[in-house]
């Protein structure tokens, strides 16, 4: 999974507010949505840790991660 769609699939699952989240659990998914545009926007300026992936994260979209699938 990229981190864009880990950032799509987070903001659906908000908009759907299925099933509806506590305010904590509500500010910890803005607080990981917002991570996530971070290394994305630091990646991009200045090629940080470009080779680096985060747990799960994979190079190209539509990828099986965990045997789960977006």
């Amino acid at each position: 999974m990229t981190i864009d769609e880990a950032i799509e699939i987070k903001l659906r699952w908000r908009k759907d507010n299925y099933p509806p989240a506590l305010p904590d659990e509500m500010n910890a998914d803005m607080l990981s949505i917002e991570a996530l545009e971070a290394v994305k926007r630091l990646r991009g300026m200045f090629g940080f840790q470009a080779d680096a992936k985060l747990p799960g994260e994979t190079e190209n979209a539509k990828t099986k991660t965990l045997g789960y699938q977006a």
